[in-house]
This record gives structure tokens, C-alpha cells and sequence, in this order.
């Protein structure tokens, strides 16, 4: 996403020209205007997925006022790269005046400091990670805030390496964040209310969920009450290959299996491979786990998502939940 290819109303006029054309090129369709004032050529929007949309909407709030805003919650989650679901509607900013928390015109505004946890992020001002993750695990219901607690404590990996600036993160930005460093900012929260919620949800999150729908199926195993399982099992095939699977019961000899469109879709994730390769290679590699004895069950995101029938790939499987005993 490229904060260049936007075009502002204020530069227009600056160079002689009549910034009224813009409004006329956005109705003939040649531009796209992201917000009073600034404008980006139609085939450049019609490229991007709404992350980045999201994203060119807070360079050009960014651009187009007097004081810089200092972006928060699900926006500056956005930009860390935090186990965010979907994109938000609105541009999410923190203001310290009691008086000036209205939301409008396409931004949230919410009351906060302005000085404590904050940090700049490429070439935005947003609440820092752990203060964000905080703040939106206070939030949101309890499996999308262990999404995003678990990215911001995971640790990556020697090679990962992902652009501050980037709004359509696979990874999160910068360090983990610490069990310790997250309590000890929930601790601060000014609700006891949040406080306990996210205290709970820390209680049950971990560092070795590996993407959004991970966390979520883990998080709906938790509330249908099923066993939870090992995370991220790891099996030598007989080819002599190694397989590591998303989760493991091991007393049941039974591996599950989020399958997320963008393990087939998204060309980082396949590499070199065709999707119909990736499709193969991954049937291959199931035929080959259940060679060594074990059983498998995946499901995707619509499935998980349905508790009815969620519950029934997971008795398939041979789990039994502990509500139903």
C-alpha cells in the first residue's frame, strides 16, 4: 500500500490547478475520494483488499490535518499485525479530551492518554502493542480477544520479517509481548470490569497459536467445553519427513486441522506451488498421518463458526465434551 499514490485537493491548488476537477474525475470514475480532500486514481482502490483500504483512509487522516491523530484499537491492531477479524468500519483514534470523544465523519474517537503507550509505527501514531491488545481484549467477546492476545504474544521465528507499514500483516510487528507486560497493563485499565475479562482471556491464551483461525477454534473448543488439545503436535512420517499438525489429543491418537482459504490462496503461504499443487501436497500429507495410526478431522471457517456443527466434526473425531457428561 503506497501513501504516494494519493491525491490532495490542497496540492491541486497549490500548483495553479482548480481542485474542483478532482470531484469531477471522481464522478466520471477516474478517482476514488478516501476522505474530504484526498483522492486516489480508481484502478490503484480497486487493487487493494480493506485492510489496506483501511489503511490508505489513515494516511490520508494523517495527511489532510493540522495535528497528527494517534491511532488505537482495532486500527492500530491493524498496523500490528494483531489476530484482528475483519476490518473496521471506522477509523479508530484516541483523544484526551472528555469533550471530544464523538464519533463521526468515518472515526471512533475514544478517551485516552495521549502520552502513555504510545509509539510511532512507519509513519503513524498509535497506541503501542501491548497497550493495544489490551485494550481490544477488553473489548471484544472472548474468542475474538484471544485472537488477538495470542498474535501479540507469539514469538517469530529467526527470518520473519514483515514492513511497519504494511496493513495486511501475516505476522505481528515487533516483539512479543509478555504475559507479565499484559497483566501489568490490565491491571491499569479503569474498569474492573475489563480488568477481569482480560485477566481471564491471558489465563487461556498461548504463544504457539499460529493464525487467527487457530485461535478462534481454540477458543470455541473452550466454550463448548471439549478437551483442549496440544498445540502445534509434530509426527515423522514414514517418508522420513516431518508433519506438524495445528492440534494433537494425543490420548485419542486424533490431529485436527483449520483449513483457512489462505493456506490455498494467498501465493506467501503456497510458495512455488500452483493452488491445485497445494491442494494435493496437503492430501498427501493427511494420507500420510493417518498411515501412522492417527485420525483426522479438519474443518474451516464456516464450520467452526457454527457451534452445532462444530461440535459435531469434534465428536466425529471421538472428543466428548465435559458439559455433556
Amino acid at each position: 500500500m503506497a501513501a504516494y499514490e494519493l491525491i490532495f485537493s490542497s496540492d491541486v491548488a497549490r500548483i495553479g490547478q482548480d481542485p474542483r476537477l478532482l470531484a469531477k474525475r471522481c464522478k466520471r470514475g477516474e478517482v476514488v475520494r478516501v476522505r474530504r480532500g484526498a483522492y486516489v486514481p480508481a484502478a490503484y482502490w480497486a487493487g487493494l483488499n480493506n485492510r489496506q483500504r483501511h489503511g490508505l483512509q489513515a494516511a490520508a487522516l494523517v495527511n489532510t490535518t493540522l495535528m497528527p491523530p494517534t491511532f488505537n484499537l482495532q486500527t492500530a491492531a491493524l498496523l500490528w499485525g494483531l489476530g484482528l477479524v475483519g476490518t473496521p468500519s471506522r477509523l479508530c483514534t484516541v483523544t484526551p479530551d472528555p469533550r471530544g470523544g464523538r464519533s463521526k465523519h468515518g472515526i471512533q474517537r475514544t478517551l485516552g492518554s495521549l502520552d502513555d503507550g504510545v509509539t510511532q509505527l512507519g509513519g503513524f501514531r498509535v497506541t503501542d502493542k501491548v497497550r493495544t491488545t489490551v485494550e481490544l481484549a477488553s473489548r471484544l467477546n472472548f474468542a475474538e480477544a484471544l485472537a488477538v492476545v495470542d498474535t501479540s504474544r507469539r514469538i517469530h521465528t529467526t527470518g520473519d520479517s514483515v514492513d511497519a507499514g504494511d496493513w495486511d500483516k501475516d505476522k505481528a510487528w515487533g516483539p512479543a509481548s509478555s504475559a507479565e507486560d499484559l497483566r501489568a497493563a490490565a491491571s491499569g485499565l479503569a474498569h474492573r470490569t475489563g480488568q477481569r475479562r482480560v485477566a481471564g482471556v491471558l489465563e487461556l491464551s498461548t504463544d504457539k497459536s499460529e493464525s487467527v483461525g487457530e485461535s478462534i477454534s481454540r477458543a470455541q473448543m473452550i466454550l463448548l467445553n471439549f478437551p483442549e488439545p496440544k498445540l502445534q503436535g509434530s509426527f515423522t512420517l514414514r517418508n522420513g519427513r516431518t508433519a506438524r499438525t495445528d492440534f494433537w489429543w494425543p490420548e485419542l491418537d486424533l490431529v485436527g486441522e483449520f483449513d483457512g482459504q489462505g493456506k490455498y490462496l494467498r501465493s506467501k503461504l503456497r510458495g512455488q506451488q500452483t493452488i491445485q499443487q497445494a491442494v494435493m501436497a496437503e492430501k498427501a500429507r493427511e494420507n500420510a498421518l493417518r498411515a501412522l495410526g492417527l485420525t483426522v478431522i479438519r474443518w474451516d471457517w464456516t464450520e467452526m463458526m457454527n457451534p452445532r456443527t462444530f461440535a459435531r466434526i469434534l465428536n466425529d473425531g471421538g472428543l466428548r465434551s465435559r458439559r455433556a457428561a
